[in-house]
């Protein structure tokens, strides 16, 4: 999963990167800085208590920073978003939009900025839907076959969500992934999410009114605020070090879980795991993913050969103690095909290759 950290120059978007991902700078790859962040989750770290395995994985985000041009490096007019930045956000499963709510010298404006931002990326979506569309007019398409009737219909509907001034995702999530407009990607069609990065006064303040005051949300998008410069400090001390510093300046909750929880809700995610003395692991898929699928996260083989999973809910080990007492409560299950893997299910896959 990859989400991208994209905003205004001047937000604080690679020091909010340094903040998640805990390093200075990430690979460069094609114009993005890439890093990971590791996936908070209690339940792993109990279980690896447990089970004492010899490597314990916690599952990941791709994050990737991507840089729009500085206001000195456009022209007159220019978008603050050009044709290649926002070529190189297409293939994201999501975004974080970071807002400067720090004041200096007069140039916070958030709630501005988060908008000049997302308009741009809906502007992006609703030409590149004009265009495809007039190239299928029957003027443009001089005898050649037209695209398919879906196609166009679901091109269509789209334009009229964007000529409302509605982004795809937020106005008809099942439009955006239907199979005749993956290929488009379109920007809009990913969730969008807002961090307001504000400043040192604002943290331990209540979130929303801070939020009010910056005259944020905006677009009804999830917003939530961090300051950037803080939580990268915080990253550069010894891990036993941090929760303490943050009781000290009032944080209320790492940026990091903030993010991976937001991110998660918007993109409908959850985590199953698996257990054992090789490894104990959080595995991500989409809520509602069958067993099989869910199989599949684990190893290609597994799904295809899936004959059913051994399933315990990870509160029913932890109340019971182990797999032991949960058989005998009637707490540990086999599962067929049909059955849809939930957030926190221990599972064990049985599998015929």
């Amino acid at each position: 999963m990859k989400v991208a950290l994209i905003g205004l120059p001047q937000s604080g978007k690679t020091m909010l990167f340094r903040a998640l991902t805990g390093v200075e700078a990430g690979r460069e790859k094609g114009g993005l800085t890439m890093g990971t962040v590791k996936v908070p989750d209690a339940r792993v770290d109990r279980l690896s208590t447990i089970y004492n395995p010899v490597k314990t994985t916690h599952a990941a985000i791709e994050l990737v920073e991507a840089h729009a041009p500085h206001r000195s490096e456009r022209k007159a007019n220019e978008s603050a978003l050009d044709g290649a930045f926002l070529n190189l956000v297409k293939p994201m499963d999501a975004f974080l939009l970071v807002a400067r709510a720090f004041d200096e010298e007069g140039l916070s404006e958030p709630a501005k900025d988060a908008t000049a931002v997302v308009d741009e990326m809906l502007l992006a979506d609703l030409m590149l839907v004009e265009t495809r569309l007039e190239r299928d007019s029957p003027e443009q398409r001089k005898g050649r076959p037209g695209m398919p009737v879906e196609e166009r219909e679901a091109l269509d509907r789209c334009k009229a969500i964007l000529d409302d001034g509605k982004l795809l995702y937020s106005a008809d999530p099942d439009l955006a992934v239907l199979p005749v407009l993956r290929t488009y990607a379109f920007l809009t069609a990913r969730p969008i999410l807002v961090i307001a990065n504000v400043a040192e006064g604002d943290i331990g303040a209540d979130p929303a009114a801070v939020l009010a005051r910056l005259g944020l949300p905006v677009r009804g998008l999830p917003t939530f605020a961090a300051c950037a410069k803080v939580e990268a400090e915080i990253q550069d001390l010894p891990e036993e070090e941090r929760a303490d510093f943050r009781a000290a300046l009032g944080v209320r909750e790492p940026v990091m879980d903030v993010a991976v929880r937001e991110v998660y809700a918007a993109l409908g995610l959850v985590s199953f795991l698996t257990t054992g003395e090789d490894e104990c692991r959080a595995w991500t898929i989409r809520r509602g993913t069958p067993a099989p699928r869910a199989a599949g996260a684990v190893h290609t083989d597994i799904e295809k050969g899936f004959i059913r999973a051994e399933v315990i809910s990870y509160d029913d080990f932890i109340a019971l103690g182990s797999e032991a007492a949960a058989k005998k409560a009637g707490k540990y299950r086999l599962e067929g095909r049909d059955y849809v893997v939930r957030d926190g299910d221990i599972i064990h896959f049985r599998f015929n290759i």
